[in-house]
């Protein structure tokens, strides 16, 4: 980014061009003409300039593509990264890396926080977590995946406490339970001891990681059962607390994770001490929408097991298309579950990637997992990076979001101080939807135009046009806009016009989301280049 950039503020007004006023189809190739109508497209001294479209590679943007999921438990290789590097699949050895845009950290409370003031990110801390951790994470950075984690504190099923042992020390009630021959136990979630050592650590974990640049998101309570906000035991042995301790939990983590999104299970027995069966479903519908008007954003760990997710689920996911994105967990484990899956109709793993992937484009979900196992040929990304290589990559094409402006019209010569008119088609090619409305992100996602230094193709003027909400553009429904640019200081030049998409939040010209359009339209740093423009 240059030092002497010039930054014109909002000096744009931008108009949609509702369906009411424009007909714009619902489909289109690289070849098609997507509006039917020329209204503003005839603007007198303006070029049309069509963008081709690049429907194939990956693009490594916020809350999208699959999940490297691992935990830190003791199954992690300490070669991880070296295993993932060169993994065997369908068309041979290659990178899961170069798969994936997050890297999925899942892990116990006591991981992450041993001791008292103590956590797995101090620099002296070297227990094996830590060092595992570190492992992970600098691999991670190396290889241009953001971090996401959830946090576990019920030791149910568990052969090691998920709690550290100073919260039971500080007073906390807990509870026993049984998991082959080892006792365990897990604390109250409605205890105070406990939600205040919780507490204690999760603002400890904001203060390092409300960080959008290292941290995609951060999902889940770490409550109940597996983490996943069901089968919790509460110290009144009913669900009298369940309420008490919902607000207490969304409200810390929303009040923490400002920057960065956060995640809550859409689970039918959420909170509850159900599992499943006898879910007050219209009681869990209430507490999601609840926990997405504080900012939580949606996802689900059993897609694709036809007993678990079913056509409740599916209404939710319907209800908040659009309104907050929402991540896919594969339910059925290979190492874990082998021949169960029958039940649900799969014959083999290859069935059940492909009902995972079926599912997850029915609720157009932004990410999907690639799920760690310790034995790299087997396990779920052994399966999808073979039986189900097809979905993998046609996740990466089709999920998530991939937005493009298809066709702009912009002015070949202007006066400076002079107002120019530029009209603009955007589309989104993928089935899930780019969440700038979220309230971590807060719109910070801008359409912009530029006039870039011809030889160097970096912007020396900027144009930003707040109009276009960029979490509306849906799949097959482009949007059309005209937008009024002042020249105004504008000195006198010739300068390429280009278009992107800003994060306005480091700067008015530094691109926030990569485009989805061929490498010959786009500058190293993201722009779109249009035309060329003389300034008289």
């Amino acid at each position: 980014m240059m030092n002497n950039i010039v930054k014109k503020e909002l000096t744009i007004l931008s108009m949609t061009l509702l369906a009411s006023l424009l007909f714009i189809g619902t489909s289109c190739s690289d070849e098609e003409e997507t509006q039917s109508l020329d209204y503003s497209w005839n603007i007198s001294g303006n070029t049309i300039v069509d963008i081709k479209p690049d429907r194939t590679k990956l693009l490594r943007n916020p809350l999208q593509g699959w999940n490297i999921y691992t935990g830190l438990g003791d199954g992690l290789i300490n070669d991880f990264w070296q295993q993932y590097d060169h993994f065997e699949s369908k068309i041979g050895d290659v990178s899961v890396s170069d798969y994936g845009t997050t890297l999925y950290i899942r892990g116990a409370w006591s991981y992450f926080n041993p001791s008292e003031d103590k956590y797995i990110w101090d620099e002296d801390n070297n227990d094996i977590y830590a060092q595992r951790f570190r492992m992970l994470v600098k691999g991670a950075k190396e290889r241009n995946l953001k971090l996401a984690f959830t946090f576990v504190v019920d030791s149910r099923d568990k052969h090691e406490f998920f709690t550290p042992q100073f919260v039971k020390d500080a007073g906390a009630k807990t509870y026993e339970s049984t998991t082959g021959s080892m006792k365990v136990w897990s604390p109250y979630p409605d205890d105070p001891v406990f939600q205040q050592k919780y507490e204690k650590f999760l603002r400890a974990f904001a203060a390092k990681y409300n960080d959008p640049d290292i941290t995609a998101y951060v999902s889940g309570f770490g409550l109940g059962k597996w983490g996943e906000t069901h089968s919790l035991i509460y110290s009144t042995g009913d669900e009298t607390p369940k309420k008490a301790v919902f607000e207490w939990i969304t409200d810390l983590m929303s009040n923490l994770f400002t920057k960065v999104p956060i995640f809550i299970n859409y689970h039918r027995c959420l909170l509850s001490m159900k599992e499943f069966s006898g879910a007050n479903t219209a009681e869990a519908e209430e507490l999601i929408q609840r926990a997405v008007d504080k900012g939580f954003s949606l996802r689900h760990d059993a897609f694709g097991m036809k007993s678990y997710y079913t056509t409740w689920e599916r209404s939710i996911a319907s209800k908040y298309y659009g309104v907050r994105p929402i991540i896919e967990e594969g339910g059925w484990v290979e190492s874990s579950h082998g021949s169960s899956i029958n039940g649900d109709g799969y014959a083999n793993y290859s069935e059940v990637r492909k009902g995972e992937y079926d599912e997850g484009k029915a609720a157009h979900v932004n990410m999907m997992d690639l799920r760690y196992s310790n034995n790299v040929k087997s396990g779920e990304t052994h399966s999808w990076f073979n039986d189900g290589f097809t979905y993998l990559n046609v996740f990466i094409q089709e999920g998530g979001y991939r937005l493009y402006p298809d066709k702009v019209s912009v002015p070949l010569s202007a006066s400076t101080g002079s107002t120019i008119q530029a009209t603009h088609r955007w589309s989104n090619l993928a089935w899930g939807y780019c969440p700038n409305n979220i309230p971590q992100w807060n719109y910070k996602y801008k359409v912009t135009f530029a006039l870039l230094d011809k030889n160097t193709m970096t912007p020396l003027y900027t144009f930003v046009d707040s109009t276009p909400k960029i979490s509306d553009w849906l799949h097959s429904k482009p949007m059309t806009y005209t937008t009024n640019i002042s020249l105004q200081n504008v000195s006198k030049g010739s300068y390429t016009w280009a278009v992107g998409i800003i994060d306005s939040s480091k700067g008015d010209d530094v691109i926030g989301l990569n485009l989805s359009v061929r490498d010959e339209y786009l500058t190293d740093d993201g722009w779109v280049k249009l035309s060329d423009i003389e300034i008289r």
